[in-house]
Formats: structure tokens, C-alpha cells, sequence
């Protein structure tokens, strides 16, 4: 039966991806949802029946959904009926597969190196399922719930306001487009407050000095050097330089061009004297020439339309570092900015909200930044993301998890969010990890050796690679939805997550190992001159992942060829996309049309990803380490010895489809072969992150 349960949830799963795909079916009432349910419900039951040959199943097992679905619906109470019916069956699917594969150690009659493997395994994929049930409900908390009152401005409260700027060796004509643009605020009492960080070249800040000047007494200009404490250091300086009257920040990023109303349209959320932080859309500027950058802003953009709006439906936003606006009396309440945490914004808010603050997020776009045009400038940013979503789960994590001891007060929804946040960045970890024991399983059947693992063939192999594919959609139609992008660029919008993947574990293991702030350390690019060799340079880690995970499917496939293991091959093949994906990146950025306003943005922080501070060497241990003990455990499995195959009586029933799948049982060196689920979290995030997580994904 529970094979059955399985292969049903799974099942309806599927069928319920593709009806909410459909336009505004998701949002349906209950006139359409229930019947389009019912026969789904329906539908899969006869499938699930035909598969293992148990006609009963189509009687029970829809009972069981419907219950499921009813229970989803009432806890979830703004959603529609299909939104819930969606979450219960990926949810009902993911805890039947993993009680499946949890007895199976014990069915095969493993040695207990086996099932303590087996466990491991299962650890894992417990890890990646809970990620991909959050990515789901995140999508239809948002896409399926009815529309709620947002927090209304009072547009005649007004309140005396300081924009900072910080920056770094910044182009004075990149400089000169954001401050313009702030001078035309229409905001009568406003400081805009310049605050260069550590900027070596005298000339260059200089210039920035004169700048200012030049614009109006409205303009303060403040030169740190040398100044400790990255950019959460700068600012905590800049804002003890403020007059005492000033009770609104504003943080706007050195490349950001900011409409004339943003003041008018923000300020007067603070009339509410719970608010502690507003926060906008961060959005971006010249992007529409290139298939990079379409796929880049969309990927950005996500977090934004989809992460943001969920996390608002439970007061659990994040300050996103730029384009916001925070309560001073907030901010000083509780110390500052944290200078240990590069990701200073979000966990300032995460400390802001558990003060009983409250965070109001905007939808509405109000500025208008650029993106990196190098895919080593990306990969920085993005490591400083994730690192410092690892930072704040090191801090706070007592705060984040539910009934430990705690000193916010946050709300479930609240800890679940910023938990969330943070732990799927270690989703790309996972990915990396399930590769790795992908490759494995190919270097076993190579050898014809059986690895010390529980092992699933048959049908239930359909079951992670069913997963792989609905989350891969999933994630494709939240794009389309969210963005109204086109298919081609939806693809490479998840392109652009998949090719983040291996800076992201850098940047978890760099975390995990040590809770200094550091960033990641690439060899800077010069002007000019052949751009092919940067394009290599900048992905060769991830291409050599990308061509082994090939090199695996091929041998797998000529050492045993059979459907079971061409299952397993494909999934190779998908964790061939994931790291190939970082190769098509760095060239399609490369190739991005340097117009004259490119090239000079090119040198600016914000693109290269340079700071005021750089890691030191030590920053190599994680992954040293890393592969040091990938290669032991790699030696032990594949020395270990052989297990006993179990007697066929004891075997779960599923043997009964090989009419189905023929050669379930192929040569032995193929029905060695362990379950090894991609990372679910891949194919619905961002990262996300979407970011991001998190901070932006």
C-alpha cells in the first residue's frame, strides 16, 4: 500500500501542476476548482491502479486526498481550492516517498554501514523536499490568494529625511546619474548624504566631492578612510554625523536613478508609529537589448514579485539594502547596523521585526539600478548574498527555530521566513552533494560494484525524476506569471539561478566554517582584449562538474543499459544543465554589447563586486576540506563490501510493472544504482532567493 500512496500523490501532484498552469485556474472559485479536482484526483487514481495492478487503490486513495485537500483549504483559508490541493499533494508525496525510502534499508537487509549510508541519503533528501514544499507554497501564497488591504500611507505626514549613498570607487559619470536624479526629489525637507567608503584613489573621490558642491547645500559629503566595518560601518558613521531632527533614512545604492516622488509615496507609511522599515522593488535599467541580461532582471525581479509578497502576508519582509526606507528611532533601538554580517539590511530587519516592528513592503518600483555585466561580478555579489544569509543563520538561529528559548518576539510565520531565507541557500549544497553521489553510482556501475546504500528500482525510480520535472515547471510558469516573460527567457532566468549554484556552496561551506565576513576572491578582469579566455576562467569549476555529470551518463548507460538506468542518467543530464549553465553565462556575458555608458560602468564597484576589504587566503580551507572528505568517503563506499541482496519476498511490491519498466533488474551493476533525487530546491528557486533569499535570491 504504500508503494501505492507513493505513486498516487506523485501522480496527482503532477496532473495538479498542470491544471494550475492554465491561465487564472489557479485563482479559480470553488465551482471550477472542485470539479477540475475531483478529476485529477480521480484520474490519478486509475493510473496509480493500472501501474501496480490494485484496482482498490482508486477507492481509498482519492478519499485520502480529498481529506488532505479539505484540511489545506481550511488552514489556508485566502486560498483557492485547487492552490491547496496543490500544497497537500507535494506535501502527502514528499512524506510518502521518504517513509518508503526509509524502510527500504531495513527490507534489502543492509549491514549497518549500509543503513547508516541509507540514512544519510535520507537526511538529505528530507532536506530537499522541505525546501521544495516551501517553494511551493511560496508560489501560491501569492498566485492564488485573494488580494489583501496593504498598509495605506498617510500622504500629509511628513518627516524630516536623510538619503545615504554609500559607495566605493565609483565613475564620477555613474555618480553624477544618481545624484542628479536625487536632486530632483520633490521632498521639501531632505539630506542627501554621500558617504564614499574607503575609495584609495584621492583623485576619484575628489571628484565625487566636487559633485556634491556643485549640486546644493542639500548635499553632505563624508570621505571614510580607512574605516572598518564594511558598508554597515560606513553608514553607522554617517548616520551618528546626522542632525538630530532627521527621523527617516533612505538607503539608494550608488547606480540607482530615483524617481522625483519617492519621498512623496513612502515617508508617509511612518505616520504609523509601528512601522520600523518601508521597502520598494529594487529594479534595473538596460537590460532589454540582450538575452543575458532579459534572463538576469527577470531572475531578480522574482524575489521581488513573488518571495517579497509572501513574506509580507506574515510581516516577515526583509530590508533589502537599497531603495527602502528605515525608522531611525528604529535602527538605533537595536544597536545599528551589525558590522559582522555583510548582509547587514536583512538581519538589521530581522532584529527591527522582532523588536515588534513592523515592515511594510511597496510592490511599486520607485528607482531603477544596473546589473552586473560580468558573470564574475555576478558571482561575487551572489556570494556575498548567501555568505551573509549563513552569517545570520549562525546568529540567530535559536530566534528562527520554533519552542527554543527566545528574545524576539516573532511571530511562527516570521521565524519561518527568515528560517526559510537562510537555510535555502544550502539547497545548492544539496545539489552539489546529489551529483556527487550521481557520479558515484556511475564510477559503481563502471566498476560493477554495489555501493553500501539502499537502493530503488521499478517503478518508485519515476518518482524523483517526476519531482525534478513538475518543480522545473513550477518554477517556469511562477516566471511567466510573475514577470509576463516569454518562455525563452523564463529559461534563461532559471538558467541564471542554475549557474549560481556552485558560488552559492562556496559561500555556505566558507559560512559554516567561519562566521568572518569575507568575500569572495576572483582575478580581476582587464579592459579590452580577448574576452574568451575571462568567459573560461570565470565558469571552469563548473564546467568541469557539467562534464563529468555527461562523462557519468554515458558510461552508466553503456555499462548497463537498461531504463532504469537511463532514469538515472537523465537526472545526470540535469545536473549537467545546473552546472553548465554557469559556461552559457559567462559567455552570453561576455558577449553583452559594450555601448560607451557599459564601459564605464564596467569599472564600478557595484559591477565588479570589489570592497573596501578582501578575504584573505584561509578563504581556500572550506573547500579544500570539502574535497578532501568528498574523496574519503568516495574510497570507503566504493571499498566497502558487498551487501547481501535481500530474498524477493521481502522486496516491496512493485516488481509486478516490469511489463512496464522491462529490465528492472538489469545487469548488476545498474541495479546497484541508489536513489539519488536532484535537488527539488533547484528547480523552483532562486535561489530566489528570492532571495533570497534571504536576501535577494
Amino acid at each position: 500500500m504504500l508503494f501505492e500512496l507513493v505513486l498516487f500523490f506523485t501522480i496527482a501532484t503532477a496532473l495538479t501542476t498542470l491544471a494550475v498552469m492554465v491561465d487564472h485556474v489557479v485563482r479559480s472559485r470553488a465551482w471550477l476548482g472542485i470539479p477540475v479536482g475531483l478529476v485529477i484526483m480521480a484520474t490519478a487514481a486509475w493510473l496509480t491502479g493500472l501501474i501496480a495492478h490494485d484496482p482498490g487503490a482508486s477507492l481509498i486513495l482519492p478519499i485520502i486526498a480529498i481529506v488532505a485537500t479539505a484540511l489545506a483549504r481550511a488552514l489556508l483559508r485566502r486560498w483557492s481550492i485547487l492552490a491547496g490541493q496543490l500544497l497537500a499533494m507535494v506535501l502527502l508525496a514528499s512524506i510518502a516517498y521518504l517513509v518508503y525510502a526509509a524502510l527500504l534499508p531495513f527490507i534489502d537487509r543492509l549491514s549497518p554501514l549500509g543503513v547508516t549510508a541509507s540514512l544519510v541519503l535520507l537526511l538529505l533528501e528530507l532536506a530537499a523536499l522541505t525546501l521544495s514544499v516551501y517553494y511551493v507554497f511560496e508560489i501560491l501564497d501569492v498566485f492564488s490568494r485573494r488580494t489583501r488591504v496593504a498598509h495605506v500611507p498617510d500622504t500629509s505626514y511628513r518627516a524630516k529625511v536623510a538619503i545615504q549613498v554609500p559607495c566605493y570607487n565609483e565613475p564620477i559619470e555613474v555618480m553624477r546619474e544618481t545624484l542628479t536624479a536625487l536632486a530632483k526629489l520633490r521632498y521639501p525637507d531632505v539630506i542627501v548624504q554621500v558617504v564614499d567608503n574607503n575609495t584609495k584613489d584621492e583623485k576619484a573621490w575628489r571628484a565625487l566631492q566636487q559633485l556634491c558642491q556643485e549640486l546644493g547645500p542639500r548635499f553632505q559629503f563624508i570621505h571614510l578612510e580607512p574605516w572598518p566595518g564594511y558598508k554597515a560601518g560606513a553608514l553607522n558613521e554617517a548616520t551618528r554625523r546626522l542632525p538630530g531632527d532627521v527621523s527617516v533614512l533612505a538607503i539608494v545604492d550608488a547606480d540607482y536613478i530615483v524617481k522625483p516622488d519617492f519621498l512623496e509615496a513612502m515617508v508617509g507609511h511612518f505616520a504609523d508609529p509601528r512601522v520600523a522599515f518601508v521597502q520598494t522593488p529594487q529594479n534595473y535599467r538596460d537590460w532589454k537589448d540582450s538575452g543575458y541580461l532579459r534572463g538576469l532582471y527577470y531572475s531578480y525581479r522574482y524575489f521581488f514579485d513573488v518571495t517579497m509578497p509572501s513574506r509580507a502576508n506574515r510581516n516577515g519582509i526583509i530590508f533589502a539594502g537599497t531603495m527602502g526606507l528605515i525608522r531611525r528611532a528604529a535602527l538605533e533601538k537595536i544597536g545599528g547596523w551589525n558590522e559582522q554580517v555583510i548582509t547587514e539590511d536583512a538581519e538589521a530587519s530581522l532584529r527591527m521585526l522582532g523588536s515588534g516592528g513592523i515592515g511594510v513592503f511597496e510592490p511599486t518600483a520607485f528607482g531603477e539600478g544596473l546589473m552586473p555585466l560580468t558573470f564574475d561580478g555576478l558571482k561575487k555579489q551572489r556570494f556575498r548574498w548567501a555568505l551573509g544569509g549563513i552569517q545570520i543563520l549562525r546568529r540567530q538561529w535559536k530566534e528562527l527555530i520554533p519552542f527554543a528559548p527566545h528574545r524576539l518576539r516573532l511571530t511562527w510565520g516570521q521565524r519561518l521566513d527568515y528560517l526559510f531565507g537562510s537555510v535555502h541557500w544550502f539547497g545548492d549544497l544539496l545539489t552539489v552533494l546529489f551529483t556527487a553521489l550521481l557520479l558515484l553510482t556511475a564510477l559503481a556501475a563502471v566498476l560493477h560494484h554495489r555501493l553500501p546504500i539502499r537502493e530503488i528500482t521499478g517503478a518508485v525510480l519515476i518518482v524523483p525524476l517526476a519531482f525534478l520535472l513538475t518543480g522545473v515547471l513550477r518554477g517556469l510558469w511562477a516566471l511567466r506569471r510573475a514577470e509576463g516573460s516569454t518562455w525563452g527567457d523564463a529559461f534563461r532566468a532559471m538558467g541564471v539561478w542554475f549557474a549560481l549554484s556552485w558560488v552559492d556552496t562556496l559561500a555556505v561551506l566558507r559560512g559554516l566554517v567561519s562566521g568572518r565576513a569575507a568575500f569572495l576572491r576572483t582575478p580581476k578582469q582587464r579592459e579590452g582584449g580577448n574576452r574568451i579566455w575571462p568567459a573560461i576562467r570565470s565558469s571552469a569549476m563548473e564546467s568541469l562538474l557539467a562534464a563529468l555529470a555527461v562523462l557519468g551518463a554515458i558510461v552508466m548507460l553503456l555499462a548497463a543499459p537498461a531504463i532504469a538506468t537511463a532514469i538515472l542518467a537523465a537526472m545526470l543530464l540535469f545536473e549537467a544543465w545546473i552546472f553548465g549553465s554557469a559556461a552559457w553565462a559567462s559567455f552570453a556575458a561576455e558577449g553583452i554589447q559594450l555601448t560607451p555608458y557599459r564601459q564605464i560602468y564596467r569599472r564600478s564597484a557595484q559591477n565588479t563586486g570589489e570592497r573596501p576589504q578582501r578575504a584573505s587566503r584561509s578563504d581556500l580551507v572550506p573547500a579544500l576540506l570539502a574535497a578532501a572528505v568528498a574523496v574519503v568517503l568516495a574510497y570507503g563506499l566504493l571499498n566497502a563490501p558487498a551487501e547481501n541482496p535481500a530474498p524477493t519476498a521481502q522486496l516491496p511490491t512493485f516488481g509486478t510493472i516490469t511489463h512496464i519498466l522491462p529490465s528492472t533488474g538489469p545487469a548488476p551493476t545498474a541495479t546497484a544504482a541508489p536513489t539519488a533525487i536532484p535537488t527539488p530546491s533547484a528547480t523552483a528557486s532562486p535561489s530566489a532567493s528570492a532571495t533570497a533569499s534571504a536576501s535577494p535570491p
